[in-house]
């Protein structure tokens, strides 16, 4: 079973060893985390702990679910931590474990300590003889880094050691005479230009004129963010990390809408088709593979096969994503290829 719980007032140890207590275990592991008298020479009155309690609670059921993930055999933990003042040599944390075996439980509560220290929101403040007022102190465990209030608004110089100092700088040579507010608003500024000149040329790059006034004054809003062939609205969905939404577009201009435009392609391409009578008529190894090339306009590679048929399927997927008209290409070289591999079986 799982304990866990903020108090107020003192622990009392013996309430605890009750809750560990289980005729089927063999070893019981505690920890007692209490206030030492003194922190880098300062003389320590006490401890002052603040926390949010709900999310501490939760992260420190969070806690006992990963110690029964990591070690099965757990029967009972037992997270305490005492809020508020705690006087020197009083317990301000316990954490116990009970389990079958020693190792279970002493590793458990070594683990439990550390993601305590790291993860669950408590705060603690020291209180010294000299100073009343105390000094916050963070944890060491805590993965996020430690910031001061200064290190928020100014770059910390000392940090980065120079070794050696250069004296009389020629002015010619300083090409920024400003302080840091002024540096990051010109670096905010400039940022700000180049996002602008960004989106302006993406709307003329993609931008769609259309010949139909009603159906561009309806639409104006909507051109005005259009992207190649996909009709891209740059809108943010709520709920959602993406601020595309995309949807398929009804193209109603180009060659492709003209009448018989279907019929007059396939007719062109099937005379290119049997304009080469090498084609059919060469006898020669590997003239069909050849002759693909030449009209696909790809560089031969020699007489290794396999790359020759790669580099003609890789102009065919660019010929098909720069040019949707290929697509009546796409049969006529599926049969080429298919002659080509029964007369190489």
């Amino acid at each position: 079973m799982d304990h866990i719980q903020l108090l107020n007032d003192k622990i009392d140890i013996n309430l605890i060893h009750q809750l560990l207590i289980d005729q089927s275990c063999g070893a019981c592991s505690v920890f007692l985390g209490t206030t030492r008298d003194n922190f880098e020479g300062k003389n320590v009155i006490s401890l002052e702990y603040e926390a949010y309690e709900n999310m501490a609670l939760k992260e420190m059921g969070k806690i006992c679910t990963d110690l029964r993930v990591r070690w099965p055999s757990l029967k009972h933990i037992v997270i305490y931590h005492r809020l508020g003042i705690v006087p020197v040599s009083e317990v301000s944390v316990v954490i116990a474990a009970s389990a079958p075996h020693r190792v279970a439980a002493l590793e458990s509560v070594n683990f439990a300590i550390d993601q305590l220290k790291s993860r669950v929101p408590i705060w603690k403040k020291e209180v010294y003889e000299k100073d009343l007022i105390g000094e916050w102190k963070a944890n060491v465990e805590c993965p996020w880094p430690q910031y001061s209030k200064t290190s928020l608004r100014t770059f910390e110089f000392f940090s980065c050691k120079i070794d050696q100092k250069t004296e009389n700088i020629p002015d010619k040579l300083v090409q920024i005479r400003v302080d840091d507010s002024e540096l990051n608003r010109r670096v905010k500024c400039f940022l700000k230009r180049k996002r602008d000149e960004i989106n302006l040329y993406n709307i003329h790059d993609f931008k769609q004129l259309s010949t139909n006034t009603e159906l561009a004054d309806s639409s104006e809003s909507e051109v005005k963010y259009s992207c190649a062939r996909t009709q891209s609205s740059l809108v943010k969905q709520q709920q959602s990390k993406s601020h595309l939404k995309v949807r398929r577009e009804i193209d109603n201009s180009g060659p492709h809408v003209r009448p018989n435009y279907s019929s007059q392609l396939n007719k062109l391409t099937t005379a290119q088709h049997y304009k080469n009578d090498s084609f059919e008529n060469s006898m020669l190894r590997n003239s069909r593979l050849r002759n693909i090339e030449e009209y696909m306009c790809v560089t031969s590679d020699g007489d290794n096969i396999l790359n020759r048929i790669k580099n003609i399927e890789n102009k065919i997927l660019l010929l098909e994503s720069i040019s949707p008209e290929y697509k009546y290409f796409v049969s006529i070289f599926i049969i080429v290829y298919q002659m080509f591999i029964l007369s190489n079986s």
